[in-house]
């Protein structure tokens, strides 16, 4: 099963925004007790800088070709939770990471690719640590950063979080798919 998942952003003027992006491969999900690194067949981590409308329009094409490639299952996206403590300072604004979140659900509409939106808090909690336990095994420690496969995990921030939304989706499904066979 082929899932992207994808840690959004929109273009703040002035201020460098990035969209993380893990494309991952998950095989036996259903099969086992738990969401292993022996599960993950292939992993891809990206981030697109956003510096400008540009920019996203450029993150828009990309994803839409590869929703028209059809080799994707499945889309996963960070949500856009506005938090109370946050409200303050967000009042009368545009809200841009909202609206990056409405296009990529209208691309995966247009392409018949269901999504999922989970809130930041459900990814959040499997750390770098939490990742590279016995138990999970996706991440190896070297010195003082992570490597997941061939990607260093400090030079892709945003896509380790899209990641940890990818996992978590496999983690759930895997769950269901185990409670459909009993």
């Amino acid at each position: 099963m082929n899932v992207l998942a994808i840690d959004p952003s929109g273009y703040y003027k002035n201020k460098k925004a990035t969209i993380g992006v893990s494309l991952c491969e998950w095989k036996d999900l259903g099969k086992g007790n738990i969401v292993s690194g022996s599960n993950l067949v292939k992993v891809k981590l990206l981030h697109y800088i956003i510096e400008s409308e540009k920019d996203l329009e450029v993150f828009f094409k990309v994803l839409d070709e590869t929703l028209k490639e059809g080799n994707i299952d499945r889309v996963v996206v960070e949500d856009y939770i506005l938090y109370a403590d946050k409200v303050g300072p967000q009042v009368w604004q545009q809200q841009p990471t909202s609206k990056t979140i409405g296009v990529i659900g209208y691309l995966c509409n247009q392409n018949n690719i269901p999504y999922n939106l989970q809130i930041p808090a459900l990814a959040k909690r499997y750390s770098n640590k939490v990742l590279s336990g016995p138990l999970w095994g996706f991440l190896v420690k070297e010195k003082n950063s992570y490597m997941l496969r061939d990607f260093k995990t400090s030079q892709y921030r945003h896509a380790m979080d899209a990641f940890r939304h990818n996992f978590y989706w496999a983690f759930q499904q895997n769950k269901r798919l185990k409670a459909k066979d009993k």
